[in-house]
């Protein structure tokens, strides 16, 4: 190259450079492909049936707690195993509990004390989860996640309404929101009680609350309210 045209050439080459990058500071917003997403809508449903629940419910507590879900999936050519996907979603998820209302309920005063046996608790279901702050991902065999990978997300969350079904009803679970649901039902049984007879007879009344599920030896023992 000519001595003489390399100050052009490097000239040329700064003036480009300063140029694009004022370019990118004055054009930083702005894109060559944009897209703008317009307002959710929703049809009146052709499929709606509206039923009663007899007697009602109580909702008595509920647990928040964000759950996490995987699994693996193997892949094989010809029953020679070439490698996995680990899809992973994690999703915040309300666990709701209820009591019904139309069972029986026994009531046992003793002295200014109030024993209730309230119906089990359940859960109410489905539960309900954030779609909003659903997070995916997966791992695994790097050379098959793109063929693989939405594949897989796809058919766990499909399974996910389920498990969570499952995780409701589990022993640790109907533990953890006991004490909650007991002081729910306390408040229900209180409002009940005022209007009762025995009730305006005690001076100090206190309310006792049992779960027709625990294992407490009282609960055979009680008799039914008059």
């Amino acid at each position: 190259m000519n001595q003489t045209k390399i100050p052009l050439v490097a000239a040329a080459a700064f003036c480009l450079g300063a140029a694009l990058a004022f370019a990118y500071l004055k054009f930083d917003s702005l894109k060559l492909w944009s897209t703008s997403e317009r307002e959710v809508r929703s049809a009146s449903s052709d499929e709606i049936m509206v039923m009663r629940t007899r007697g009602g419910l109580l909702e008595v507590s509920r647990i928040n707690a964000t759950e996490v879900f995987d699994t693996k999936f193997l892949h094989s050519v010809l029953g020679v195993e070439v490698g996995e996907t680990v899809p992973r979603i994690r999703v915040p998820a309300v666990y709701r509990y209820h009591i019904e209302l139309a069972p029986r309920w026994r009531v046992l005063r003793t002295d200014e004390v109030f024993t209730v046996v309230a119906p089990a608790v359940k859960p109410s279901l489905p539960v309900a989860v954030d779609l909003a702050h659903m997070e995916k991902d997966a791992s695994g065999t790097w050379l098959l996640l793109p063929f693989t990978e939405t594949e897989a997300l796809d058919s766990l969350e499909r399974r996910i309404t389920a498990k969570l079904a499952k995780k409701a009803a589990m022993p640790a679970y109907i533990q953890l929101q006991r004490e909650a649901a007991r002081r729910t039902v306390a408040e229900f049984v209180e409002k009940w009680l005022v209007t009762q007879t025995q009730w305006k007879t005690a001076s100090r009344p206190r309310i006792r609350v049992l779960f027709a599920d625990e294992p407490a030896g009282s609960i055979e023992t009680l008799a039914p309210s008059r």
